[in-house]
């Protein structure tokens, strides 16, 4: 049925935010083309009416039928948004652009411009010279397309207008009408999410499978938001030809028809109905055709495994690490193939990953490293919110952290990330409250109002401490809105006192109190910051003290001091030792020994080198000790072995 003008416009009268949405109102206001003005009419009656939680109080987002007003306003938003502003903050993130210059004349010289592709770690912060760049990237439809082009999952054509106009009508009808959707998708979604491409993923999802979209929602979402841009090029690691790896292409609603009908076939071990999406990402995220899945599925014995079975009988071929041979050598990489020959450590995780994916359970793929170089092992869902993220680790190589790619994003996410987002963090409750207030922050932002969002992002961390992201919020706030530094120097010793027993974001925020010294030029702050995050990491988290290693370092190489920087490396690798590893090498030697040759001081490079094999005194022939050897030749090191081994 569709309204007249005056029906529609009835809609929305004044708004009365103590009674629940009229549901079926608002899906024949959407058939009717009719919601346009209801999204700044509920932005700001949201606004006018909402109260922050106070210590000892909930606030309006704890109320079950705001809550249900504040995610129809968030789905509203998102339609009723402009597709450039969209695509040009999204784009935003992907591009880092160099510093800018002037030439002879006075001019600006071109500017260098480089399109993160995904599996490279998102840029979270813009200074004047990159918005320049987006806003040029955006505004020209050849640019547009081709960076687009890398980023997005094809097919895709940037469009003109509200996101809602490349919509159906029916299928917007359809999602606002349901505030159970519209709970899955707050949940759900995220600014990392190339919106445009997820809406014509679900839309797709929803026309072919409308019998069970109601019965799947999370799938539906996970598989939209995985597939709104491809698996990077490397997927799914760097030690195997890509002409070796067959990729699926199948449509997301094929994909959503697949895994529903391997449910009801009685092939998968989970039920996808009973997981959220932050769950089923980690099921649906491999691009591969049935013949991978089946050779799982139909077999008696596998389809009974679990991943830590499946890693368990990958044999390891110490052969092709004996011979040096880190890539895989036997063509087609399929699980049938490792099965026949075995493998090393990256091939019995990914064989233990996709079996246990075949068979709908979550699995995630990590490496790492360690004492010797890098490994591979494996993490899954042993049950309801219960994981296992240390399949084939060994603790006696001393992995301090492992590194995997969110498929929401291709991003990297490291295992005591996802650790903490599993966890149970307070109340589930105070979880969707804190969760609600962002999206009133997001309204106020829309408003114009600074104070106004800033409070709503102290009502979440009000009612939700225990939220690492909640405090980046923040921090992106006071940086954006030019808080005084004392102020934002404040929060990060907040969040040190909040995060005291987690000594992935402590060092989150000590190292952003150290670079806050750095700018301010006061030395010897940072010196102190430095010191105790290498004291208090040296024990088992050796990848944070790295990495303040590294900020100590890079600082100096800033200043054009590559003097200074070796200095402060030998001060560092002295404190660090043996216990350094792969962490160390990777993250401050390498980048150091490069940088140093790249600068024509290869004198300092080999110094560097000399003490790294010191200091690090890697195993003979461990993957630490190649790398070691190589960037000796860059520095134009002697082809013999250095002189500190025998």
């Amino acid at each position: 049925m569709l309204l007249c003008g005056g029906e529609a416009r009835a809609l929305i009268a004044p708004l009365d935010l103590s009674r629940s949405p009229d549901y079926t109102s608002l899906a024949s206001a959407a058939r009717a083309g009719a919601l346009g003005d209801l999204r700044k009419k509920l932005g700001d009656a949201l606004a006018s009416s909402w109260q922050p939680a106070r210590p000892g109080h909930r606030g309006s987002t704890d109320g079950k039928i705001f809550s249900l007003w504040v995610d129809l306003y968030q789905w509203l938003d998102l339609l009723g948004s402009d597709e450039a502003a969209v695509t040009k903050r999204w784009i935003s993130s992907h591009l880092i652009a160099g510093k800018e210059e002037k030439n002879k004349e006075g001019t600006s010289a071109p500017l260098q411009v480089t399109v993160l592709q995904p599996g490279s770690p998102l840029v979270r912060r813009h200074d004047s010279v990159q918005h320049r760049v987006t806003e040029e990237i955006a505004s020209s439809p050849v640019q547009l397309a081709r960076v687009l082009q890398g980023l997005v999952a094809q097919p895709f054509a940037s469009r003109n207008g509200s996101l809602a106009s490349r919509l159906d009508p029916v299928f917007v009808a359809a999602t606002v009408s349901d505030p159970v959707f519209l709970k899955h998708w707050s949940e759900s979604f995220s600014p990392d999410d190339f919106a445009p491409k997820v809406l014509e993923n679900l839309q797709e999802i929803w026309k072919a499978n409308r019998s069970d979209w109601g019965q799947y929602p999370s799938l539906a979402l996970a598989i939209s938001t995985v597939m709104d841009q491809p698996a990077p090029s490397f997927w799914p690691h760097h030690q195997v030809a890509q002409g070796n790896v067959t990729r699926s292409t199948s449509p997301p609603s094929s994909v959503f028809a697949q895994w529903v009908g391997a449910w009801r076939d009685g092939k998968l071990r989970m039920d996808p109905r009973l997981m959220e999406s932050r769950e089923l990402k980690f099921v649906i995220d491999a691009p591969l055709g049935h013949s991978e899945w089946d050779s799982v599925r139909n077999n008696a014995v596998l389809s009974r495994q679990k991943p830590p079975q499946f890693f368990a009988s990958i044999p390891y071929d110490k052969g092709r690490v004996i011979k040096g041979i880190y890539l895989w050598p036997w063509g087609a990489y399929s699980l049938a193939a490792i099965r026949e020959h075995g493998g090393i450590c990256v091939d019995q995780a990914y064989y233990a990953a996709i079996s246990g994916k075949a068979l709908g359970i979550p699995t995630i793929f990590f490496a790492g490293q360690g004492n010797e170089g890098g490994h591979a092992w494996v993490g899954y869902l042993k049950g309801p919110s219960t994981w296992d993220l240390g399949v084939g680790r060994y603790a006696e190589q001393n992995y301090s952290t492992g590194e995997a790619l969110d498929p929401q994003s291709w991003t990297p996410v490291t295992d005591h990330d996802l650790e903490l987002l599993t966890r149970h963090l307070g109340n589930q409750d105070q979880q969707d409250a804190a969760r609600r207030d962002l999206v009133l922050a997001s309204d106020f932002r829309r408003m114009g109002d600074a104070p106004g969002e800033g409070r709503a992002l102290g009502s979440a961390l009000t009612s939700c401490p225990e939220n690492p992201a909640l405090w980046d919020a923040k921090e992106d706030y006071l940086v954006r809105t030019g808080s005084p530094s004392a102020e934002i120097k404040a929060h990060h010793e907040a969040a040190i006192r909040q995060f005291s027993r987690f000594r992935d974001l402590k060092a989150q925020h000590q190292e952003a109190l150290l670079r806050l010294a750095l700018g301010a030029g006061d030395q010897r702050r940072a010196d102190h910051l430095s010191d105790q995050i290498m004291h208090e990491n040296r024990g088992g988290r050796i990848d944070l003290s790295a990495a303040a290693a590294a900020e100590m370092v890079k600082a100096r190489l800033a200043a054009n001091d590559p003097e200074a920087a070796v200095v402060e490396f030998s001060k560092q690798i002295k404190a660090q030792g043996r216990n350094g590893g792969g962490d160390f090498f990777y993250n401050v030697v390498a980048p150091l020994s490069r940088d140093l040759t790249g600068r024509g001081r290869q004198d300092l490079a080999r110094k560097v080198l000399k003490d790294s094999f010191i200091m690090l005194n890697p195993p003979k022939s461990s993957l630490i000790d190649r790398d070691l050897r190589k960037l000796w030749k860059e520095a134009g090191g002697a082809a013999s072995t250095p002189p500190i081994r025998p």
